[in-house]
């Protein structure tokens, strides 16, 4: 090849880099965190405008961790103006779950390691959840949701090979409620607190078939999407 085409190729393919890396930039850059406290710059992942997994933000105060929607979510560490720190869980902008927090009293640190619920220390015991999952086994991802506060519906979704469908032998046991399959769904309306559900089905593997389990629970009253994925 003359080295004026290479020349040429060469200098269109800088072009495009630089100009992916500016437009990349200025992704960042238009991101947002909705956090006062952090949002005066960004670094990090973004969906729609919004910080989404993993980055850091700045401002008065400093987070390192997951976000979702623009709030931390998931694990992550938040270091304070006077220089406390939290690392640990956090949903919707709050600290809760398991976590360690590093505070100064009268100059010297003390650290209190335990569960918040809504930004609160709630103790060293973890509190119990409004749902969760009670057994699993045989599933690869498996999630519920809460959705709404205005009525009691539970939809439950069974996905494989990044399908949705509905397991031909599948067996359902529920506390209390109406069952139907509804879209792809089963929708199970009316139920009482507390709620139990255990769901047993299978699945092709090679030769032979997996047995899957996967039970949960709900103590408050609301809507609720719970997911069940073998991909």
């Amino acid at each position: 090849m003359p080295k004026h085409y290479f020349k040429q190729i060469l200098t269109i393919v800088t072009s495009f880099l630089i100009s992916c890396s500016v437009a990349f930039s200025q992704q960042i850059d238009t991101c947002k965190v909705l956090l006062k406290e952090i949002s005066e710059s960004y670094k990090g992942d973004c969906m729609n405008g919004l910080a989404e997994g993993k980055g850091k933000a700045n401002g008065e105060d400093n987070y390192v961790g997951e976000f979702h929607k623009g709030l931390p979510e998931g694990q992550g560490k938040y270091t304070y103006g006077n220089g406390n720190v939290y690392t640990g869980g956090w949903k919707n902008g709050l600290k809760n779950g398991k976590g360690k927090f590093k505070y100064a009293v009268n100059g010297k640190f003390t650290t209190i390691t335990g569960y918040w619920k809504d930004g609160e220390y709630v103790g060293t015991v973890e509190p119990e959840e409004d749902y969760s999952f009670t057994n699993v086994s045989g599933v690869e991802t498996y999630s519920i949701k809460k959705v709404g506060d205005n009525e009691n519906i539970i939809e439950i979704s069974f996905e494989k090979v990044s399908k949705k469908y509905i397991p031909k032998n599948l067996a359902i046991t529920i506390s209390s409620g109406d069952k139907i399959a509804q879209n792809l769904k089963i929708v199970i309306q009316h139920y009482s607190l507390p709620f139990y559900c255990t769901m047993n089905f299978s699945i092709p593997y090679f030769e032979a078939f997996r047995v899957c389990n996967c039970d949960f629970k709900i103590l408050k009253p609301g809507k609720y999407e719970v997911f069940v994925s073998n991909n």
